[in-house]
């Protein structure tokens, strides 16, 4: 093998550093690969590439702000038809004491029932999606902070510690 000198390094070292030490994929489309100099991002917004030298931190960063607007607005979404319930509900004994007066309007009870059930379901289950936490893998470069999402849900998501502490390793090791 032909080894040629390149800025006080031999092809040897060259291949060295350019292998992948880790590599981290989840299901949505992030995918973080580190060599012995760089880290490689390919996600949704696109591919990146960072020099290990400017990296000055890694870790994960959960957005709990939104997260927690997000539950307070999907659980406020119940209350209305929860007020319209108890409405209904009280209709329906009022149209119950009805129908023991006057037997022919037990036809009204039944359509109530139904709508009392109506907003019941709609109170219980007010629909839409489920509030999810967002997850961003968080890289301190040079003063400035880049956010990849990632989905924390996911199986994959227990493997990101892991590639942290890779990184860390791999910074630690190059800054010496």
């Amino acid at each position: 093998i032909y080894l040629k000198k390149i800025t006080n390094f031999t092809w040897t070292q060259k291949l060295k550093i350019m292998e992948t030490i880790a590599e981290f994929n989840d299901n949505d489309g992030l995918n973080v690969k580190l060599t012995g100099d760089k880290i490689y991002i390919s996600g949704a917004s696109g591919d990146e590439t960072f020099a290990l030298r400017s990296v000055n931190g890694v870790g994960t960063y959960d957005d709990i702000e939104k997260f927690a607007k997000e539950s307070e607005e999907y659980t406020n979404k119940g209350k209305g038809f929860k007020i319209l319930f108890i409405i209904m509900l009280v209709a329906c004994l009022g149209s119950l004491v009805a129908v023991l007066q006057e037997p022919s309007t037990a036809g009204s009870l039944v359509v109530l029932a139904g709508v009392t059930f109506f907003f019941y379901y709609k109170w219980k289950n007010p629909g839409g999606d489920a509030p999810v936490l967002d997850s961003y893998l968080k890289f301190m470069i040079s003063g400035n902070e880049r956010l990849f999402k990632f989905n924390k849900s996911d199986e994959t998501s227990a493997l990101i510690a892991d590639f942290i502490n890779k990184i860390e390793d791999t910074l630690t090791a190059y800054n010496k």
